[in-house]
């Protein structure tokens, strides 16, 4: 949130989330239960296109940078016309805004593989270019770019549960071959793809919340149970 959305900070944040488990608890939390369970990872990137969505409806409106055109499923597409997958992740993460620092912990490469790419992308970006910090520069834009790449799902589109597989190492060179080929050419699987990395990285980082604040949390719910102590969805889901 502090990256994608941030226009809201401190109570703003919270009250943001605060609203956000609200509509997932809606109906006996059928927009919650529509989530995939079958991995955390996948349940993850669910959350994370529900939050960005739910919090690009709240932005206000902002141009972004003067003098630089904003970012479109077209013109990205172009940027990555022809350039090998993990090089198309390296524009794709720099183009959000991500210090070169975050976008090697998502990405697991060095910005330096794709300097002919990413000298491509100052040509047309430079202002919004930061190697050192990490700052979204056009937060509206941006959700609304990610929210039609997730729109544009295709039959031929890769199985977010083969991607989990490959990004596990769990894939043979035969199985995954096909499926990166398809990556780079689909704005909706690379979008996938970079969520999953980008959750995959923040989970490992992440820190239980402390107790004042899970109850704080749990109060803008409809739980009658007795709250109990521990994480967060344990006591949501009272298991």
């Amino acid at each position: 949130m502090d990256f994608y959305l941030p226009q809201f900070r401190g109570d703003a944040q919270k009250q943001l989330w605060k609203e956000a488990l609200g509509v997932l608890a809606a109906n006996r939390y059928e927009r919650l239960r529509a989530f995939d369970h079958l991995s955390e990872r996948e349940f993850l990137i669910d959350l994370r296109a529900f939050l960005l969505d739910f919090g690009a409806t709240r932005l206000k409106a902002s141009g972004g940078p003067s003098g630089v055109p904003r970012p479109t499923p077209e013109s990205l597409a172009a940027l990555l016309h022809g350039l090998p997958l993990a090089h198309q992740e390296i524009v794709f993460l720099k183009l959000a805004g991500h210090s070169d620092t975050s976008s090697e912990k998502v990405s697991g490469v060095p910005p330096s593989i794709a300097r002919k790419a990413l000298e491509n992308l100052e040509s047309h970006y430079a202002p919004i270019l930061r190697p050192g910090e990490d700052s979204c520069p056009w937060p509206a834009a941006w959700l609304e770019l990610l929210r039609q790449a997730r729109a544009s799902r295709t039959p031929e589109c890769v199985a977010r549960r083969f991607l989990v597989r490959i990004l596990d190492g769990q894939a043979s060179w035969y199985e995954k071959s096909p499926a990166e080929a398809h990556l780079a050419c689909c704005l909706h699987c690379l979008e996938t793809w970079i969520a999953l990395r980008e959750v995959h990285r923040l989970r490992s980082e992440a820190k239980d919340l402390p107790p004042a604040d899970v109850d704080e949390m749990l109060s803008c719910l409809p739980i009658t149970a007795p709250a109990r102590r521990g994480s967060f969805l344990r006591r949501l889901f009272g298991s």
